[in-house]
């Protein structure tokens, strides 16, 4: 599951004998150094445990794997530990980036696909979740070349699924689906868009051709009723949101999903803005002589008072 937003409900079950009296542990995994394995963090609040079957994680705006188990009785009986589960978010600042090329969501068959992980970690390795297999037992070496930090794989070999990169000090990077197809597929952006930029969707055979005559479905439903080269969306909203899929000749594509996230509105400094000098000078100047008339108008003052004189005739001639 990849979220777009900040919180996100677990769930834990599965319990043979699913009577009360039962207490639910949750824990983070953290990748390890020495191995591709995990270690287990407690998830801690107000007690390590709840009652419910259900946890929610709040400010979820990163990728991040949870495991749950179960315990009853004094002393507690525990039950084994639940798989991993992970969430990969859709985070547009992660702690580590993951990129494709080609950048697409789409592959085909024995097609060469690199994907590359960069952050302030140096040594990384790369997972995948897939639809049939679940979590890969080792990294890139077990279905691809780690060369640095990128890992070459051929598609031939590698089935569909969500891609991701993780450090032994426990930075996950965003998660990118991968999709492997053998006739057409549609070229899709890899990563969410932002509101407002144009997009571009095409669909290609296996030679690369850019196919004329095109129709495209979004969320199962035909856009257009005439077929066209290339699906233009000038500025994106979150209504553009969803699966996408393009059919040519009866053949369709599989679908990808096309993520949009909201602008940032970006506040300028108004102390750091260019002035005028004379502006500038009036600014600094100006408070400076007003609290001199100040002074000198409470030294009149006194001055009069000790005179038993009266200030009415200067100040009506101040304001004339």
């Amino acid at each position: 599951m990849i979220v777009h937003d900040s919180s996100v409900t677990l769930s834990c079950g599965g319990l043979e004998y699913p009577s009360a009296g039962w207490r639910f542990f949750w824990y983070k995994v953290v990748p390890t150094k020495s191995s591709s394995s995990y270690s287990l963090e407690l998830l801690t609040g107000r007690t390590n445990w709840t009652e419910q079957n259900s946890y929610l994680i709040n400010g979820q705006n990163h990728t991040a794997g949870y495991v749950c188990r179960a315990g009853r009785g004094e002393p507690l009986f525990y039950t084994k530990y639940s798989e991993a589960k992970f969430v990969w978010s859709a985070d547009s600042h992660p702690a580590a980036s993951l990129s494709v090329t080609p950048d697409r969501v789409q592959h085909f068959i024995s097609q060469s696909v690199t994907l590359s992980c960069s952050g302030n970690n140096t040594e990384w390795r790369l997972r995948k979740f897939t639809e049939t297999g679940g979590l890969s037992d080792t990294h890139c070496s077990n279905w691809g070349t780690m060369t640095g930090s990128s890992c070459s794989i051929n598609t031939y070999w590698s089935r569909s699924g969500v891609h991701w990169c993780e450090s032994g000090s426990g930075d996950f990077s965003n998660a990118v689906n991968i999709t492997v197809q053998g006739s057409i597929i549609l070229v899709s952006p890899v990563h969410p868009v932002t509101e407002g930029d144009p997009v571009t969707l095409s669909c290609r055979d296996i030679e690369q051709k850019l196919l004329s005559n095109v129709f495209f479905y979004h969320n199962d439903k035909l856009i257009h009723n005439d077929s066209r080269e290339e699906l233009n969306i000038s500025a994106v909203s979150k209504s553009d949101e969803g699966f996408y899929k393009c059919e040519h000749s009866g053949k369709e594509s599989p679908q990808s999903w096309m993520a949009v996230r909201g602008t940032v509105t970006v506040y300028t400094n108004l102390l750091s803005a260019p002035v005028d000098s004379s502006f500038a000078v009036l600014m600094i100047v100006g408070p400076f002589i007003g609290i001199i008339l100040i002074i000198l108008l409470l030294l009149l003052w006194c001055y009069t008072r000790s005179k038993g004189e009266t200030l009415l005739p200067l100040i009506l001639w101040w304001t004339m």
